[in-house]
Formats: C-alpha cells, structure tokens, sequence
C-alpha cells in the first residue's frame, strides 16, 4: 500500500471519528434540528409568496418566523385568558367549595344510576366517590408532568432559540448548500442523489405539508362551527381542534366529545347530540376524505401504516417531539428505498 493510499484511509477515519464525537456533543439538540427542517417545509410556502413580494431571502425568512410566532403566541394568550377568565368565575361563583364538589359528584351518581343498568351501577358505586377517584389518581401525575416541566424550561428555552435560528437559515441558504453538497459527489451518483432528494422533497411534503395543513383547515372549520352554534370562546376551540388533530390516535374527539358530554351533563340533550354530529362529520370525516387527499393529489403516495407509524410510535419513545422526530426520520427511509428500487429497476 503506498503512501497516498495509506493518507487518504487514515484521513477518513479522523474524519469520521470527528464527525461521531461531534454527533455525540449535539445529540441533545438532534432533536431540535429534526424540529427545524420540520418547521422549513411547514414555513416553505409562506417563505416563497414573501420572497416573491421581498426579493429578499433573509427579509422573507425573518417575516415567516415572525408570522409563525404571532400565531404561536396568539394561540398560547387566547388559551391562557380563557383558563384565567374561567377559574375566576369558579372561584367567584363558589363552584369549587367543598359543597358544591359534593353537589356535583351526587348528581353524577343519580345520573349514572338512572342510565346505568343495576349491575353495573352497582359496581361503578363500588369503586368510590368518582370525581374523588379520579383526582386522586390524576393529582400525582399531573404535579409530577408541572414538576419535569418546570425543571426543563431552561433546555426548552435553548432548543427553541436554536430550532428558530435553524430555520432561520435553512430558509435561507437550505437549497444552496444542498446543491453544492450533491456537487462534491462522482458524477456517476449524482443522478441517484438527486432522485432521492426530490422522493424526499416530495414525501416530507405530504407528510408534513398536508398533514400540518388539513390540522390547521380542521381547526377553521371547527371555529366557524362553533361559533355558529353559539358555543363561547370558538376561536379557542378551534385552535385546540388544531393542535389535537395533530395528535395521533387522538384528534378531535378529544375536544368535541368533553363538549357533548358537558352539555349532556347540563341537560342540552339536543346540543349535545348537534356537537357529536358535527364533531364526526364536518371535523372527522370531511378532513381525512375530502380535505387531505385533494392536498395530496399532487405529492407523494404514502400508505396509511407508514404514516400512523411515522407520527405515532415514536411518541412512546421520545414523547411529543415525536411527531416531529418520526416522521422526518421515517421518510428519509421511504426515500432511500424509493430511490434504492428506482434504480435497481432500471
């Protein structure tokens, strides 16, 4: 072996040695990054109209943080003057006095028992005072969720700054540095990168791009209904609808069905019914057959189980970050072997 050949493997292996100390200085921040090329498509679109406007990258890309972050904050505000607003009122009206926490949970039981058949009833009565049951089972882990929180808000505080610069520049200077990237390859794999790199562009569009989009059209449609219907705060609701439908395996049930049981609970049967109707149709059954695939008629073809896997299993293993983990990391994959059988075919 000569003395070139013997340069080159050992700076190779620096090289690579280098590069897994670094991985190993940022895994704490990997996270953040995938976050970031998350945010870039999401932002992308907006991106294009203002630099289209601008003709100006870093104006463009300052402005589409700044639009992001308005509705992050208006969102955050809308929720919290809500909760402020309705925690007073309860404390005013004295609704959440010992007494009246009695009052309610003998209501409860009447109402099971008048529903309920005896058996049954016999056994949810066995098992207790249920709104007592429930918060004392609720209490432990709801303080231990404010507990991590509260410990975590400096990391939090870092990795948002750093997930905002991120796409800061990669809105920027993202498709510059790609190109010259695939330019430094042979010439006989660029043509294999480059197909890969526009299935990638393609499949993140889907996954990110419409599914983020049909959350947000969900969450419209969810205001306007509700206002309609004369429900307070619909502006609110529909943001949580929002953020909900973003939420595997949850999705808007986890707000409208509360709903239509609160108003059972007051005893505006037909309310209740109307919310569940509209709820399951207009929230439910619109978005996922109407809305998402007319969005995606023009970007990759995603089956069904890559998707449910890609946003719901790694929420098990890293929490909510999943959702933006997973996905990223599972259609890198569906790219590499789409791009990996293009090729074996031809």
């Amino acid at each position: 072996m000569d003395s070139g050949r013997r340069f080159d493997i050992a700076a190779v292996a620096i090289v690579f040695l280098v590069f897994l100390v670094t991985v190993y200085l940022t895994k704490e921040f990997l996270s953040t990054i995938l976050l970031s090329i998350v945010l870039v498509f999401l932002l992308k679109p907006v991106y294009a109209l203002l630099f289209r406007v601008t003709k100006h990258g870093q104006i463009s890309s300052l402005l589409s943080m700044m639009v992001m972050l308005i509705l992050i904050l208006a969102v955050i505000l809308g929720l919290t003057g809500v909760l402020l607003v309705e925690i007073s009122n309860l404390v005013e009206s004295g609704a959440l006095s010992e007494i009246r926490f009695s009052t309610v949970s003998n209501d409860l039981n009447i109402w099971l028992q008048n529903i309920l058949p005896g058996l049954i009833y016999q056994y949810v009565k066995e098992i207790g005072d249920i709104p007592a049951t429930i918060a004392f089972y609720l209490s432990p882990i709801a303080e231990g969720e404010l507990a991590s929180f509260a410990s975590n808000v400096p990391a939090l505080f870092a990795q948002a700054i750093v997930a905002i610069f991120f796409t800061y520049y990669i809105l920027i200077d993202g498709s510059a540095f790609v190109k010259k990237a695939v330019e430094l390859l042979p010439e006989t794999k660029r043509s294999a990168v480059h197909y890969f790199l526009q299935e990638l562009n393609s499949i993140y569009t889907t996954l990110f791009t419409v599914y983020f989009t049909t959350s947000m059209l969900s969450g419209v449609l969810a205001a306007v209904g509700f206002y309609l219907l004369g429900i307070p705060y619909p502006l609110v609701l529909g943001a949580l609808v929002a953020v909900f439908t973003l939420i595997p395996l949850v999705g808007p049930p986890f707000v409208f069905v509360p709903m239509a049981i609160y108003y059972l609970l007051l005893g505006q049967l037909t309310m209740s019914l109307v919310i569940l109707v509209f709820g399951t149709i207009v929230l439910m059954v619109i978005p996922e057959n109407v809305i998402r695939p007319h969005l995606a008629l023009k970007s990759a073809r995603i089956h069904p189980i890559v998707t449910v896997l890609a946003y719901t299993a790694p929420i098990f293993v890293v929490g909510i970050m999943g959702v933006f983990i997973g996905p990223t990391l599972y259609g890198f994959l569906l790219a590499a072997y789409r791009a990996a059988a293009h090729y074996r075919e031809i």
